[in-house]
């Protein structure tokens, strides 16, 4: 089991339809890996026990984690909670190998440690919608599975919208339509899906919602600036609620080191995306 790690909490807080946590009271452990899945050079996805995380994480939140001893690299890095299992005391993480830290994740194999730190940043706690649209491109359907899920359990109809280049970079998909979402899939090549943006889709289903009286009340993006702004654009038309997963790069995870620092859409200095998000208002934040 680990030790809390100290954290400033503050109260829940509402953005629209949404309630996030207080900021957590997040643990450090020493931990196994319990299953490790490539199925795409660049993609890969942990199992790891972590009873503390499983039990506690929310859709929303995130981990930081280091596999290495030796210092090199020197910071952990962040990734998302794909799901939990509290039962078995586990949770999931997704991601794509694109540097030291995680090529060195990617070559472990199950039994192996990861120091662990988590669950991070201001979780989900309620949506007041009856259904939403998750928009995600690549690595960044990791961010949503969770929500789609939490969602789901809740009653609230969720409509995915999965985005890749090709058929074989569509992550979480398989997690997505276990969740009993209503799956979208486009591909730039038409390899899988619709030959095209999943903006598109997206844009049609909006429009078919509102006229059958069941509106998509917030739509959520993560893995695309083309679909943030988008969903900015949703957000300041009123066609629909929007939120955004935010990735920054974190040398911490809790504030200290302010390397995630984002400006505010008024001006007013900066949020950061750890003690702030990672799931941030659209209209609260100006993306550059």
């Amino acid at each position: 089991m680990g030790n809390p790690v100290d954290a400033q909490p503050s109260g829940p807080f509402y953005l629209g339809i949404m309630r996030k946590s207080p900021i957590p009271q997040p643990y450090s452990s020493v931990s196994p890996v319990l299953e490790i899945i490539q199925s795409h050079e660049e993609y890969v996805d942990l199992l790891i026990h972590g009873p503390e995380i499983a039990k506690e994480a929310l859709p929303g939140q995130f981990v930081m984690i280091r596999s290495w001893p030796d210092g090199n690299p020197l910071l952990l890095r962040p990734f998302d909670v794909v799901k939990v299992n509290p039962q078995a005391g586990s949770f999931r993480i997704v991601f794509k190998v694109s540097g030291k830290g995680t090529q060195l994740l990617s070559k472990l194999q199950p039994g192996s440690e990861v120091l662990v730190t988590g669950p991070l940043g201001r979780g989900i706690v309620d949506l007041e919608a009856r259904r939403i649209a998750l928009l995600a491109r690549g690595v960044g359907a990791a961010a949503v599975v969770y929500l789609a899920e939490w969602a789901r359990a809740r009653g609230i109809v969720v409509d995915a919208f999965l985005s890749a280049s090709t058929a074989d970079r569509l992550v979480c998909s398989n997690y997505l339509a276990q969740a009993d979402t209503r799956l979208h899939i486009a591909t730039d090549d038409g390899s899988q899906g619709y030959h095209g943006d999943a903006r598109d889709l997206l844009a049609v289903e909006l429009d078919t919602a509102a006229g059958k009286g069941s509106p998509i009340e917030a739509v959520f993006s993560c893995g695309s600036r083309r679909f943030a702004r988008y969903v900015q654009e949703l957000d300041r038309s009123s066609a629909s609620r929007g939120y955004i997963f935010m990735e920054e790069y974190m040398a911490c995870g809790m504030g200290d080191c302010h390397g995630c620092a984002v400006p505010r859409a008024d001006g007013r200095g900066y949020l950061l995306v750890c003690q702030e998000g990672p799931v941030l208002s659209a209209g609260e934040v100006r993306l550059e």
